[in-house]
């Protein structure tokens, strides 16, 4: 058991990753930063989810976010709706997939792991063996 604690305690502090997707039409690239557990749950409650994960990933346009580029150059009430303005919905889907593969929800992600029976049995019967060495 101490094993599996130690492999645990081994593991490195998050990091969270980048990947980068370049628009050709406006001629700009996105740098895109995997986001945290609650910040991806607040966003999945919001009107128009697939642009505030747009606008929550992108770490190197701030300006995205300024008034003056989405209120004075677009027009718009807000950062979203600029983005909903500037963005074609294939441009908005294939940006959202990045972002959902970095947040872990691309292939090979997760792996499922086949256990034998007679490997269960096995871990089975060292479990009991060791619960009544405690006792």
């Amino acid at each position: 058991m101490s094993d599996k604690i130690t492999s645990l305690l081994d593991l490195p502090e998050f990091e969270p990753e980048h990947s980068t997707v370049r628009l050709p039409r406006l001629g700009i690239e996105l740098e895109l930063q995997e986001l945290p557990y609650d910040k991806l749950m607040k966003i999945r409650r919001e009107t128009d989810p697939m642009l505030h994960l747009i606008m929550a990933s992108v770490v190197n346009h701030p300006e995205l976010k300024q008034e003056e580029w989405y209120h004075g150059k677009m027009g718009c009430a807000t950062p979203v709706d600029a983005l909903k303005k500037l963005l074609r919905m294939g441009e908005i889907e294939k940006i959202t997939r990045e972002s959902d593969r970095l947040n872990g929800y691309g292939m090979g992600s997760v792996l499922t792991v086949h256990v034998d029976d007679k490997d269960m049995e096995n871990a089975a019967t060292k479990a009991a063996l060791e619960e009544l060495e405690k006792n």
